[in-house]
């Protein structure tokens, strides 16, 4: 089953004959007229001739999946955690898009804590995991919210009643965070964006820090990440 925009994009640029790159830059033009991912694919696919009701995304199962992997090791979990709070707070080109983020912090409120028993995991592994929840998060992002060429928007007028409760999170929060205000994940301060250190207030980023695993950046070598995840080559294909 395709759960994520660049497998989908893949299928096409299969489908069609035409290059990966070429598909990703001509539904990252339509996009920019503010239309949403799947609508812009639907316009795609019909120029090159195929049947748009071939080429859909399930946002149910993208959660699914998204749990599945955050669930099977509460280490593994917490070292993505922080990974992906750096990424969000990053300036570089893989700084993770804050409404991504905001939906990780929805799933992850939906693990159970649990003792950190689990057996270690390979790096490798870890990186793996934590690049395809990424591309998994974009992509529910691009469904379950409304977009226009400005940003997010809203809820998704097609957005499943179950992840509506996602989609209103991320709107409430990305609209708080483009304002330079942000509620501090772990005690609920307001405060300011300048104020916090992964999303959390200085004084509880000195507490957690005496208690949370020190987990390195990902390699600097890693392919840049974006809407789509990683691209061929390491070439990034911005919306």
């Amino acid at each position: 089953m395709i759960l994520t925009a660049r497998d989908l994009l893949r299928k096409i640029a299969q489908d069609s004959g035409l290059d990966y790159p070429e598909v990703a830059k001509r539904v990252n033009r339509d996009m920019s007229k503010g239309r949403g991912f799947l609508q812009s694919v639907g316009i795609i696919v019909e120029q090159i001739g195929l049947n748009p009701e071939q080429y859909r995304l399930n946002p149910v199962s993208i959660v699914d999946e998204a749990l599945r992997i955050l669930r099977r090791d509460y280490s593994q979990t917490l070292m993505m955690s922080a990974v992906l709070a750096r990424m969000v707070e990053s300036d570089a080109k893989d700084a993770l898009p804050p409404p991504a983020f905001f939906a990780f912090l929805e799933l992850l409120s939906a693990i159970p804590d649990a003792p950190q028993h689990n057996k270690s995991e390979r790096s490798v592994a870890v990186d793996e995991d934590t690049t395809r929840v990424i591309e998994l998060l974009t992509t529910l992002v691009s469904l379950v919210c409304e977009w226009s060429k400005d940003g997010i928007r809203g809820v998704a007028t097609d957005c499943p009643e179950s992840l509506v409760p996602i989609a209103r999170s991320v709107f409430r929060k990305t609209k708080l965070y483009q304002g330079g205000l942000w509620t501090c994940i772990s005690c609920g301060r307001i405060v300011g964006i300048k104020e916090t250190h992964a999303l959390v207030c200085d004084e509880c980023d000195v507490k957690m820090s005496r208690v949370l695993p020190v987990v390195d950046r990902l390699t600097s070598k890693e392919p840049e990440r974006r809407v789509y995840g990683r691209a061929d080559h390491g070439e990034p294909f911005k919306r």
